[in-house]
């Protein structure tokens, strides 16, 4: 699995969902799948389970990879190399869960509430997430 198709697949979870969940819990939500894959990608030498599911009021997010090192927070140096950042972002949107199986790497689970005190569908600022309007080419 690669990043964009973590992001497709947390994107039309979400789109489903009654009522309908605010744009910016969708962003932190494709935003935590995102980087979540690309550290086991970069990390870990890939994905070796993703699942995204809804429930109790908050969207789960996991990421299995099969490496045994635990993710550490680094500091980004941005004028020196690119990345650093992921990890920290993560722990910021999301309540994190490292779960260790010894022998074949780990999951790491990411939990985020379905709504916040600044996007929740009765705020009055509230923006519905919405189908993605067509790739050109496409119907």
């Amino acid at each position: 699995m690669r990043p964009g198709e973590a992001r497709e697949r947390v994107y039309d979870v979400l789109l489903a969902v009654r009522p309908p969940v605010d744009v910016l819990v969708l962003a932190d939500a494709v935003l935590v799948a995102s980087e979540l894959v690309s550290n086991a990608v970069r990390h870990a030498g890939g994905v070796t389970g993703f699942r995204v599911s809804v429930g109790d009021g908050e969207v789960e997010i996991s990421v299995s990879d099969g490496s045994d090192a635990m993710p550490v927070e680094r500091t980004p140096r941005p004028l020196v190399r690119e990345g650093g950042y992921g990890w920290g972002l993560v722990r910021r949107l999301a309540r994190v869960e490292v779960v260790e199986e010894p022998g074949s790497g780990k999951t790491v689970r990411a939990r985020l509430p379905l709504t916040s005190a600044h996007s929740t569908y009765e705020h009055p600022g509230f923006v519905p997430a919405q189908r993605k309007p067509p790739r050109s080419g496409e119907r």
